[in-house]
Protein backbone atom coordinates (compact mmCIF):
# COMPACT_ATOMS: atom_id res chain seq x y z
CA UNK A 1 0.00 0.00 0.00
CA UNK A 2 1.34 3.43 -0.90
CA UNK A 3 1.53 6.44 1.35
CA UNK A 4 0.99 9.45 -0.89
CA UNK A 5 1.20 11.98 1.93
CA UNK A 6 4.58 10.65 2.99
CA UNK A 7 5.82 10.56 -0.62
CA UNK A 8 4.70 14.15 -1.11
CA UNK A 9 6.29 15.38 2.09
CA UNK A 10 9.55 13.56 1.36
CA UNK A 11 9.82 14.98 -2.17
CA UNK A 12 9.00 18.48 -0.94
CA UNK A 13 11.58 18.23 1.83
CA UNK A 14 14.24 17.07 -0.62
CA UNK A 15 13.75 19.91 -3.12
CA UNK A 16 13.18 22.53 -0.40
CA UNK A 17 16.55 21.69 1.16
CA UNK A 18 18.89 24.67 0.76
CA UNK A 19 21.94 22.60 -0.24
CA UNK A 20 19.95 20.62 -2.81
CA UNK A 21 18.66 23.85 -4.30
CA UNK A 22 22.19 25.24 -4.55
CA UNK A 23 23.39 22.02 -6.20
CA UNK A 24 20.69 22.19 -8.88
CA UNK A 25 21.23 25.91 -9.45
CA UNK A 26 25.02 25.79 -9.59
CA UNK A 27 25.72 22.39 -11.15
CA UNK A 28 22.57 21.67 -13.19
CA UNK A 29 22.33 24.98 -15.00
CA UNK A 30 19.70 26.70 -12.87
CA UNK A 31 16.80 26.42 -15.35
CA UNK A 32 15.95 22.69 -15.37
CA UNK A 33 16.28 19.64 -13.15
CA UNK A 34 16.43 16.77 -15.62
CA UNK A 35 18.84 14.83 -17.83
CA UNK A 36 20.25 16.60 -20.88
CA UNK A 37 20.45 15.64 -24.54
CA UNK A 38 24.08 15.45 -25.68
CA UNK A 39 24.76 15.57 -29.41
CA UNK A 40 28.54 15.72 -28.92
CA UNK A 41 29.06 15.34 -25.18
CA UNK A 42 30.76 18.72 -25.04
CA UNK A 43 27.59 20.69 -24.26
CA UNK A 44 27.24 22.36 -20.85
CA UNK A 45 24.67 20.70 -18.59
CA UNK A 46 22.24 23.63 -18.80
CA UNK A 47 22.36 23.75 -22.60
CA UNK A 48 21.88 19.99 -22.87
CA UNK A 49 18.95 20.05 -20.43
CA UNK A 50 17.18 22.67 -22.55
CA UNK A 51 17.86 20.57 -25.67
CA UNK A 52 16.18 17.58 -24.03
CA UNK A 53 13.11 19.68 -23.23
CA UNK A 54 12.97 20.85 -26.84
CA UNK A 55 13.25 17.24 -27.99
CA UNK A 56 10.35 16.14 -25.78
CA UNK A 57 8.18 19.05 -26.96
CA UNK A 58 8.89 18.17 -30.59
CA UNK A 59 8.18 14.46 -30.01
CA UNK A 60 4.84 15.41 -28.45
CA UNK A 61 3.91 17.72 -31.33
CA UNK A 62 3.17 20.61 -28.97
CA UNK A 63 2.74 23.88 -30.86
CA UNK A 64 1.68 27.53 -30.67
CA UNK A 65 -1.67 28.00 -28.94
CA UNK A 66 -1.73 24.66 -27.11
CA UNK A 67 -2.75 24.64 -23.46
CA UNK A 68 0.03 22.82 -21.58
CA UNK A 69 0.27 21.80 -17.92
CA UNK A 70 3.65 20.90 -16.39
CA UNK A 71 2.85 18.79 -13.32
CA UNK A 72 6.35 18.93 -11.78
CA UNK A 73 7.75 22.16 -13.16
CA UNK A 74 10.85 22.58 -10.98
CA UNK A 75 12.59 25.87 -11.76
CA UNK A 76 10.24 26.44 -14.71
CA UNK A 77 12.61 26.09 -17.66
CA UNK A 78 10.06 24.06 -19.61
CA UNK A 79 7.31 26.59 -18.88
CA UNK A 80 9.43 29.41 -20.24
CA UNK A 81 10.28 27.46 -23.39
CA UNK A 82 6.59 26.69 -23.96
CA UNK A 83 5.54 30.29 -23.31
CA UNK A 84 8.05 31.53 -25.88
CA UNK A 85 6.61 28.98 -28.30
CA UNK A 86 3.21 30.62 -27.86
CA UNK A 87 1.57 28.03 -25.62
CA UNK A 88 -0.81 28.78 -22.75
CA UNK A 89 1.01 27.29 -19.77
CA UNK A 90 0.68 26.49 -16.11
CA UNK A 91 3.13 24.72 -13.84
CA UNK A 92 2.73 23.04 -10.48
CA UNK A 93 5.39 21.63 -8.19
CA UNK A 94 5.34 20.12 -4.73
CA UNK A 95 8.34 22.22 -3.66
CA UNK A 96 7.72 25.79 -2.51
CA UNK A 97 11.41 26.50 -3.08
CA UNK A 98 11.18 25.43 -6.73
CA UNK A 99 7.98 27.42 -7.27
CA UNK A 100 9.59 30.53 -5.74
CA UNK A 101 12.66 30.10 -7.94
CA UNK A 102 10.51 29.64 -11.05
CA UNK A 103 8.59 32.83 -10.28
CA UNK A 104 11.82 34.79 -9.79
CA UNK A 105 13.23 33.69 -13.14
CA UNK A 106 9.88 34.28 -14.85
CA UNK A 107 9.97 37.84 -13.54
CA UNK A 108 13.61 38.35 -14.56
CA UNK A 109 12.83 37.17 -18.09
CA UNK A 110 9.64 39.22 -18.42
CA UNK A 111 7.35 36.19 -18.59
CA UNK A 112 5.38 36.54 -15.35
CA UNK A 113 2.18 37.57 -17.13
CA UNK A 114 2.38 34.55 -19.46
CA UNK A 115 3.07 31.79 -16.93
CA UNK A 116 1.10 30.63 -13.89
CA UNK A 117 3.05 28.66 -11.27
CA UNK A 118 1.61 27.15 -8.10
CA UNK A 119 2.41 24.62 -5.42
CA UNK A 120 0.60 21.41 -6.27
CA UNK A 121 0.64 17.63 -6.06
CA UNK A 122 0.48 15.47 -9.19
CA UNK A 123 -1.44 12.80 -7.26
CA UNK A 124 -4.36 15.25 -7.11
CA UNK A 125 -4.12 17.82 -9.90
CA UNK A 126 -6.07 21.02 -9.30
CA UNK A 127 -7.79 21.07 -12.69
CA UNK A 128 -11.13 20.26 -14.22
CA UNK A 129 -11.28 17.14 -16.43
CA UNK A 130 -10.75 17.47 -20.19
CA UNK A 131 -8.91 20.80 -19.95
CA UNK A 132 -5.38 20.53 -21.38
CA UNK A 133 -3.99 19.77 -24.84
CA UNK A 134 -0.80 18.43 -23.27
CA UNK A 135 0.58 17.46 -19.88
CA UNK A 136 4.33 17.28 -19.30
CA UNK A 137 6.17 15.56 -16.45
CA UNK A 138 9.96 15.38 -16.55
CA UNK A 139 11.82 13.09 -14.16
CA UNK A 140 9.41 13.40 -11.28
CA UNK A 141 7.19 10.32 -11.28
CA UNK A 142 10.22 8.60 -9.71
CA UNK A 143 9.31 10.40 -6.47
CA UNK A 144 5.92 8.70 -6.22
CA UNK A 145 5.15 5.36 -4.61
CA UNK A 146 1.68 5.57 -6.19
CA UNK A 147 2.77 6.08 -9.79
CA UNK A 148 -0.44 4.73 -11.39
CA UNK A 149 -2.32 7.65 -9.80
CA UNK A 150 -0.05 10.14 -11.60
CA UNK A 151 -1.00 8.53 -14.91
CA UNK A 152 -4.72 8.47 -14.12
CA UNK A 153 -4.63 12.13 -13.06
CA UNK A 154 -2.83 13.16 -16.26
CA UNK A 155 -5.42 11.21 -18.27
CA UNK A 156 -8.29 12.87 -16.39
CA UNK A 157 -7.22 16.46 -17.05
CA UNK A 158 -6.31 15.97 -20.73
CA UNK A 159 -8.70 16.75 -23.54
CA UNK A 160 -9.61 13.78 -25.76
CA UNK A 161 -6.74 13.46 -28.21
CA UNK A 162 -4.42 15.20 -25.75
CA UNK A 163 -0.87 14.07 -25.15
CA UNK A 164 1.05 13.12 -22.02
CA UNK A 165 4.79 13.71 -22.57
CA UNK A 166 6.81 12.26 -19.73
CA UNK A 167 10.37 11.22 -19.01
CA UNK A 168 12.04 9.62 -16.05
CA UNK A 169 15.06 7.93 -14.54
CA UNK A 170 14.30 4.21 -14.51
CA UNK A 171 15.67 0.88 -13.41
CA UNK A 172 17.20 -1.33 -16.09
CA UNK A 173 15.33 -4.54 -16.88
CA UNK A 174 18.16 -6.76 -15.57
CA UNK A 175 19.49 -4.43 -12.90
CA UNK A 176 21.32 -5.19 -9.69
CA UNK A 177 18.79 -3.50 -7.42
CA UNK A 178 21.32 -3.04 -4.62
CA UNK A 179 23.35 -0.70 -6.84
CA UNK A 180 20.22 1.18 -7.94
CA UNK A 181 19.01 1.54 -4.36
CA UNK A 182 22.41 2.87 -3.27
CA UNK A 183 22.19 5.58 -5.93
CA UNK A 184 18.53 6.38 -5.27
CA UNK A 185 19.05 6.68 -1.51
CA UNK A 186 19.92 10.39 -1.72
CA UNK A 187 16.54 11.05 -3.36
CA UNK A 188 14.64 8.79 -0.99
CA UNK A 189 12.88 7.03 -3.86
CA UNK A 190 12.09 3.42 -4.69
CA UNK A 191 14.03 1.37 -7.23
CA UNK A 192 12.55 -1.22 -9.56
CA UNK A 193 10.28 0.63 -12.02
CA UNK A 194 11.35 -0.14 -15.60
CA UNK A 195 10.53 1.21 -19.05
CA UNK A 196 7.99 -1.57 -19.56
CA UNK A 197 6.38 -0.75 -16.20
CA UNK A 198 5.85 2.87 -17.27
CA UNK A 199 4.23 1.73 -20.50
CA UNK A 200 1.93 -0.63 -18.61
CA UNK A 201 0.87 2.09 -16.15
CA UNK A 202 0.08 4.47 -19.01
CA UNK A 203 -2.00 1.85 -20.83
CA UNK A 204 -3.82 0.92 -17.62
CA UNK A 205 -4.82 4.59 -17.23
CA UNK A 206 -6.30 4.52 -20.75
CA UNK A 207 -3.46 5.95 -22.83
CA UNK A 208 -2.20 4.79 -26.20
CA UNK A 209 1.61 4.81 -26.38
CA UNK A 210 3.01 6.42 -29.52
CA UNK A 211 6.68 6.90 -28.67
CA UNK A 212 9.19 5.26 -26.31
CA UNK A 213 12.83 6.30 -26.43
CA UNK A 214 15.59 5.05 -24.15
CA UNK A 215 18.67 7.31 -24.02
CA UNK A 216 21.15 5.53 -21.76
CA UNK A 217 24.12 7.39 -23.26
CA UNK A 218 22.67 10.75 -22.24
CA UNK A 219 22.24 9.86 -18.57
CA UNK A 220 25.77 8.45 -18.47
CA UNK A 221 27.19 11.64 -19.96
CA UNK A 222 25.06 13.81 -17.69
CA UNK A 223 26.29 12.20 -14.48
CA UNK A 224 29.89 12.22 -15.68
CA UNK A 225 29.52 15.98 -16.18
CA UNK A 226 27.99 16.44 -12.74
CA UNK A 227 30.88 14.50 -11.22
CA UNK A 228 33.33 16.82 -12.96
CA UNK A 229 31.46 19.86 -11.62
CA UNK A 230 31.91 18.53 -8.09
CA UNK A 231 35.69 18.10 -8.24
CA UNK A 232 36.21 21.75 -7.33
CA UNK A 233 34.52 24.26 -5.01
CA UNK A 234 30.83 24.98 -5.58
CA UNK A 235 29.60 28.36 -4.37
CA UNK A 236 27.13 27.84 -1.54
CA UNK A 237 28.16 24.27 -0.64
CA UNK A 238 30.51 23.49 2.24
CA UNK A 239 33.17 20.79 1.89
CA UNK A 240 31.23 18.09 3.76
CA UNK A 241 28.05 18.63 1.73
CA UNK A 242 30.05 18.67 -1.48
CA UNK A 243 31.76 15.40 -0.56
CA UNK A 244 28.43 13.76 0.30
CA UNK A 245 26.85 14.76 -3.02
CA UNK A 246 29.98 13.71 -4.93
CA UNK A 247 29.85 10.26 -3.29
CA UNK A 248 26.21 9.88 -4.32
CA UNK A 249 26.98 10.96 -7.89
CA UNK A 250 29.74 8.32 -8.09
CA UNK A 251 27.15 5.66 -7.20
CA UNK A 252 24.94 6.93 -10.03
CA UNK A 253 27.89 6.76 -12.42
CA UNK A 254 28.62 3.15 -11.46
CA UNK A 255 24.98 2.05 -11.89
CA UNK A 256 24.57 3.94 -15.18
CA UNK A 257 27.78 2.46 -16.57
CA UNK A 258 26.27 -1.01 -16.21
CA UNK A 259 22.86 -0.01 -17.51
CA UNK A 260 21.27 -0.63 -14.12
CA UNK A 261 19.94 2.94 -14.15
CA UNK A 262 18.62 4.28 -17.43
CA UNK A 263 16.55 7.15 -18.81
CA UNK A 264 13.64 7.23 -21.22
CA UNK A 265 10.98 9.53 -22.59
CA UNK A 266 7.46 8.57 -23.60
CA UNK A 267 4.57 10.05 -25.55
CA UNK A 268 1.12 8.76 -24.60
CA UNK A 269 -2.15 9.95 -26.13
CA UNK A 270 -5.65 10.05 -24.68
CA UNK A 271 -7.96 8.54 -27.31
CA UNK A 272 -10.41 10.88 -29.07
Amino acid sequence: MSNKASDTEQAAAYYNDAAVSVFYQQCWGGEDIHIGLYATGDEPVGEASAAMTQHLIECAGISDGDKVLDIACGFGGTLRMLARLGCQVKGVDISESCVDRARIINSETGLTDRIEVAVGDFHSIDSEPDTWDAVICQESIIHSNDRPTVFTEAFRVLLPGGVFAYSDILTGEEADLSMVEAAFARLGVSAGATISDYQEMARAAGFEISHVEERLGDIKTHYDKLAAELTGPVIGLDADTLASIAKSISQWQAACAKGYITWACFIARKPD
